[in-house]
């Protein structure tokens, strides 16, 4: 077998981490106790035990259940597959957490294996917080615990809200969150950033989010943060586009809903002492001119060009989101219960930072493909997650460390690669849908 390379020696690592806590979570009732809803379950040893439910649903179900149950046994086990009622029956009693927590140790192996090779930007880690809706299946349960919204035809559907918190450089969601439908993007920041270290990171975030409160929690856990505020905004960013200069610092009060709301989250602010913020005008490739408000107060250490390049890079975190709802099928639910959507929606999390580790691997092919050619190019997203179906499993089953299916899928990103065409835009056409399931579009496939 060829020789495996340094970073995928750090994701077989890595990838050795994510076992030990699922083996240890399935073999090991104390450590399994967290995460299924009785003490009792997950002790007989039964067609479908912890770990092979929790791989099936890591796997990605995309298709008929029935199916998916099929494929899986006939490739991993020789045993008969069992049915979709004994499934269903099963991954009732297995909390999403288990998958929130599968994520958190991969991430946090990544920061500890990879080290200083993640990628930084003038120090920091770059961070972006975003939010964004999906639609839910249809039932009493979602529409109460998520609530609804309504379409121009007056049609009313079950949404919940999606809150990630993303690491630019590296494509790895680190947190994410599905909320009720009625908590605003900035609401759902709190506990998208709880137990997250971010001295050392940079927080990147879009129109919706500027306030005061926001701004005094992120000061208060020593986050550094550079936000991007609606050329329609009142206040002190009216007042600062309104007057000749391009860059100051100036004081920001609390309006009496953020005082309420710190005051609510068990913080006391004096009045008196108002938050001390740095405002920069962006002049946008429109013409328009917005203003960015943020803490780093050293005008010579983040020029003002230094902050709208790395404002810019914020951009990776709407391509995330779009990559997760479209190519990975965010919304193709297994089950329409609560419990299957958070499974699925956690697992999906995981299941991309698995695709985004694997990528890592090839950068220094992609990279010396770029110098041969006109464009640079990177690993085809849609394709390299349709490759993960299945072959993905492999390194938690049997003896093998992951080394074989790591190399074998990095050998096959680098055969499905795309160029990056810079300034490439095209007008957006907006056309009608059939009414029908399923229907071709003519620029995407659907892989899984």
């Amino acid at each position: 077998m060829k020789m495996r390379d340094p970073i995928t020696s750090t994701n077989v690592r890595i990838i050795c981490d994510v076992r030990k806590f699922l083996d240890e979570t399935s073999e090991k009732s104390e450590a399994r106790a967290k995460y299924v809803t009785s003490s009792k379950y997950f002790t007989r040893d039964r067609s479908l035990p912890f770990k092979r439910l929790a791989l099936l649903i890591m796997n990605g179900m995309k298709r008929s259940i029935q199916v998916e149950l099929h494929s899986f046994h006939d490739n991993f086990t020789t045993e008969r597959a069992c049915s979709k009622q004994a499934f269903c029956e099963r991954r009732g009693k297995l909390k999403p957490k288990f998958f929130d927590d599968l994520n958190h140790v991969l991430t946090s192996s990544f920061y500890r294996n990879y080290g200083k090779c993640a990628k930084r930007r003038n120090g920091p880690y770059l961070y972006a917080i975003d939010g964004s809706s999906v639609h839910l299946p249809d039932t009493e349960e979602q529409r109460r615990h998520y609530g609804c919204s309504s379409n121009q035809k007056g049609e009313i559907y079950p949404v919940a809200r999606i809150c990630v918190l993303y690491d630019v450089p590296d494509n790895m969601a680190i947190k994410g969150f599905l909320h009720p439908w009625t908590v605003s993007e900035k609401e759902a920041v709190p506990q998208c950033l709880s137990e997250v270290s971010l001295e050392d990171g940079l927080l990147l975030f879009d129109r919706g989010y500027p306030s005061h409160w926001l701004m005094y929690l992120l000061m208060k856990k020593k986050a550094k943060f550079v936000m991007r505020v609606s050329s329609k905004a009142h206040g002190v960013a009216t007042k600062f586009l309104e007057s000749p200069d391009d860059d100051t610092i100036a004081d920001r009060s609390p309006s009496s809903r953020s005082e309420k709301r710190l005051r609510d989250a068990g913080y006391r602010i004096d009045t008196n002492k108002p938050l001390k913020v740095r405002l920069v005008k962006v002049i946008l490739k429109t013409g328009e001119t917005e203003v960015s408000v943020t803490n780093l107060y050293d005008g010579q250490t983040y020029a003002k060009e230094d902050l709208k390049k790395v404002y810019g890079l914020r951009w990776g975190i709407e391509t995330y989101c779009g990559d997760v709802k479209e190519k990975l099928q965010l919304g193709q639910f297994s089950g329409v219960r609560r419990i299957c959507v958070e499974q699925d929606f956690a697992a999906n999390l995981f299941l991309f930072n698995l695709r985004s580790l694997i990528e890592k691997s090839t950068e220094p092919y992609v990279k010396a493909v770029g110098e041969r050619r006109k464009y640079e190019y990177e690993v085809n997203k849609n394709v390299s997650l349709g490759l993960l179906k299945d072959r993905i499993v492999h390194p938690f089953l049997g003896d093998d460390d992951g080394t074989s299916m790591l190399m074998k899928l990095k050998l096959l990103f680098e055969k499905y690669l795309e160029p990056i065409r810079p300034g490439r835009k095209y007008l957006r056409v907006k056309k009608p849908k059939p009414k029908v399931k399923h229907h071709t579009l003519n620029n995407y496939k659907r892989a899984l």
